[in-house]
């Protein structure tokens, strides 16, 4: 039996050492603008905060990628999810966006923040500073109105 066990455990072993040569394709980073976009959006210091800590790793060109974004089968997923978030919503973007887009963009945020789908709970668990209380999904609503107003010219 411990021979069976022993045998497992070297397969085991050489299947995790064979994953890590599989490229993950992490998207890459930009350099840092010397204005945040979103900053240009009106976004007070306390907006900007809530936004860098709990939306820019996914949704931004300045991912910060942890130690375990490099080991598979993680990084297959974390690249997964950085391509996907990108691809829906991109700080580094903002001011790409027509008027049209930034106020369906803006309403998103809204919606997905106070039903509780954004920031995701799998991202919360392994950061768990990112989780967005009450006051905090307050703060980001109450930035989406103000946004929204000022793109539609109210």
């Amino acid at each position: 039996m411990k021979k069976i066990a022993y045998i497992s455990l070297i397969i085991i072993l050489i299947i995790a050492v064979v994953l890590q040569f599989v490229p993950s394709e992490l998207p890459q980073n930009t350099s840092v603008q010397s204005q945040d976009k979103s900053q240009i959006q009106n976004a007070n210091n306390e907006v900007m905060a809530i936004l860098k800590t709990s939306c820019y790793d996914c949704h931004s060109n300045q991912t910060n990628y942890r130690w375990y974004s490099y080991i598979a089968p993680v990084s297959w997923q974390i690249a997964k999810d950085v391509k996907k978030g990108r691809d829906a919503l991109n700080f580094s973007e903002w001011e790409t966006y027509t008027k049209r887009k930034l106020v369906r963009k803006l309403a998103d945020i809204k919606e997905q923040v106070s039903k509780g789908e954004m920031p995701m709970k799998i991202y919360c668990l392994i950061h768990p500073g990112t989780r967005l209380d009450e006051a905090k999904k307050l703060v980001i609503a109450t930035w989406v109105d103000q946004e929204t107003k000022k793109i539609m010219g109210q």
